[in-house]
Parts: C-alpha cells; sequence; structure tokens
C-alpha cells in the first residue's frame, strides 16, 4: 500500500483550515508522516525599498505574526501528529516546489483557490502550476462540508502505443495511491479508462471507404479488447500488490468507456459524485518544461471535485532551488 512519509500542506489565505488541516493530520497520522505546514509570503520587490529600515520592520512583524498564527494553529489542532510550520518568501509556486526540491516531500496539499474569475473550473493559477510542474504528487483540495470522501475515482490510461515500463509504472501509481486512499477514507473505489479507435473515423469517408460494416466492427471490437486486456492486467497487478482479500474489501468498479478522456472522465466523475479524481498529469519527461500532455490539462480544466496528479517516472521539474 502507498504510504506518504513527508507531506507539505499549503497554509493560504482561503478555507485550507476547514477543507485541507484535519485531512493532512489524518494522512500524517495514518502513515506515521512528517508533517509540515507552509505560508508563503510575497512582499514587495522594489530595490528602492530593500534598504529601508520601516519596510524592513514591517516584513520581520508580518512574518512574525504569520509564524505565530501557525503556531498556534498546530498547538490547537496537531496532537498526536510531528508537525512543523515554516513562513517563506516569494512568489507561491515556485518557492513550494523549490521546498518540495530541497526537503524531499512526496505530497504536497493545498486547497483549490477560490477566484470570481474561475467561473468554469475550480483551479487557479497557482494550482495549475503545481499540477504542471510540481515533481511530486499534489492534492488540490475543493472545499467541502465532508469528513470522508465517499468515492474516488482512479483514471488510467493503456492506450494504442502505451505499453512502455514508464506509463505502466504510472498506472501503477495512480492505482496504488487510489485505493490505499479508498481504504482509509473507506470510499467507493472506481477505475475509469476511456478508449477510442484508431483510424475508425476514416474507415467509412469516401476517400478510405475500403471496409464493410462488419470488417469495421471487428477493428473496433479488436481494439476495445485490446484495452479491456490491459487493464485487466493492471487490476492483476494491483492484486498481487495489496493482496486479495484487500480487493475483496475494495470491490473496484471497472469502467472502460469509448470516448475522449477529456470528456469522459469529467463527466463519469459528476454522474458518480465522486470526490476525488485521482489521475496522471503525463508529457514528455527527463526535459524540464515539457510538463504535461493537452489531454490531462483539458482533463483537469473539466473537473469539478478534488484531484490529486501524479507525475509519470522521470519527470524534471521547470523550477530549480537555485
Amino acid at each position: 500500500m502507498k504510504r506518504f512519509k513527508n507531506i507539505l500542506l499549503v497554509a493560504d489565505d482561503g478555507s485550507w483550515q476547514e477543507t485541507a488541516l484535519q485531512r493532512a493530520i489524518a494522512l500524517a497520522e495514518h502513515n506515521q508522516a512528517e508533517l509540515t505546514i507552509i505560508h508563503t509570503l510575497n512582499f514587495p520587490r522594489d530595490t528602492a525599498l530593500a534598504g529601508d529600515s520601516v519596510y524592513g520592520r514591517l516584513k520581520s512583524a508580518v512574518i512574525e505574526e504569520r509564524q505565530d498564527q501557525l503556531r498556534k494553529i498546530i498547538s490547537a489542532d496537531t496532537t498526536g501528529v510531528n508537525v512543523m510550520s515554516r513562513v517563506i518568501e516569494g512568489q507561491v509556486f515556485p518557492e513550494i516546489i523549490r521546498e518540495v526540491l530541497r526537503n524531499g516531500y512526496d505530497l504536497v496539499i493545498k486547497c483549490a483557490e477560490e477566484s470570481s474569475r474561475l467561473r468554469d473550473r475550480i483551479f487557479g493559477s497557482t494550482d495549475m502550476h503545481l499540477l504542471r510542474k510540481c515533481p511530486c504528487p499534489v492534492w488540490i483540495m475543493k472545499p467541502s462540508k465532508k469528513t470522508k470522501y465517499q468515492r474516488i475515482l482512479a483514471a488510467v490510461d493503456v492506450g494504442q502505443g502505451k505499453n512502455d515500463q514508464q506509463i505502466n509504472s504510472l498506472n501503477q501509481q495512480i492505482l496504488e495511491l487510489a485505493s490505499s486512499l479508498a481504504i482509509s477514507e473507506f470510499s467507493e473505489f472506481h477505475v475509469v479508462h476511456t478508449w477510442t479507435a484508431w483510424g475508425e473515423s476514416l474507415l467509412n469517408t469516401p476517400r478510405f471507404n475500403f471496409t464493410g460494416d462488419s470488417e469495421m466492427a471487428d477493428w473496433v471490437e479488436q481494439q476495445r479488447v485490446v484495452d479491456k486486456t490491459k487493464v485487466q492486467d493492471l487490476m492483476q497487478e494491483l492484486t498481487e500488490t495489496l493482496s486479495r482479500e484487500t480487493m475483496g474489501y475494495l470491490k473496484p468498479q471497472i469502467h472502460i468507456i469509448k470516448g475522449e478522456a477529456h470528456k469522459i472522465i469529467p463527466k463519469l466523475a459528476l454522474e458518480k459524485k465522486v470526490d476525488l479524481v485521482v489521475m496522471g498529469t503525463v508529457g514528455r519527461t527527463g526535459i524540464p518544461g515539457l510538463i504535461m500532455g493537452n489531454t490531462a490539462e483539458s482533463i483537469l480544466n473539466g473537473i469539478e471535485c478534488s484531484v490529486l496528479a501524479v507525475k509519470p517516472p522521470g519527470f524534471i521539474s521547470p523550477v530549480t532551488t537555485g
């Protein structure tokens, strides 16, 4: 079962205490993990102010006030968990990523940004930067009154040309994270894979009308069976990791749906009243800056619930500690 050892909680100015704090504490306790709470302050960068004594005293006072607030929260709400806190300076998303790189955090938790400008999605600019660029899993939580997630959806991708070890490892990481959380949250566990038949849209056009209806149906069915088999193989690997008894308890509900992922996954999450989607942000890895696939970006823009996003093995963040 996937376990976190070093969790970073972002204390922003939103509803983090109501939405994320207790869940982060419970997760740290369940995993016997360390928990660090950080608050980022982005002070003016005007060089004319840098040497001003009033500016310096103001900065120090604000930092101490925020640090004192974090200390009070920790002393009141985090009994039994090893919790540290820190106030740092700088632009929010790069500083969070630098903290991850310097201190080896294996999970970042943050509340979704609240903005009247985000009518068509729940994730704001900082959220999307973290989802794109943070090297460890990022859990963006939508404000909710629920103390437990009732339904968790793992989105895997086993489509054409995706047999390589990197994608398989990412799928396994998604399933292990989602199943682990489903166990700890006593949640329904759903798994979705969307598929399309390569070339289907061309087969019956005048230019490419070289197949009959039955042959075309066989071609489409053949690709469905291939993807279904791959999903079954993934679930068998998960069973070997967790045990048959655990899988019997989880009773995963498998959804193999024909269609485009960026349309199907948000729709399924809404229909099933999913509280959390666990998914990969699949892009080219090993090259800074090439960080998220277009499909993953489109899915995130359509999701209306919390999301836990996982990077593929070998991912290199474009943000550095320098």
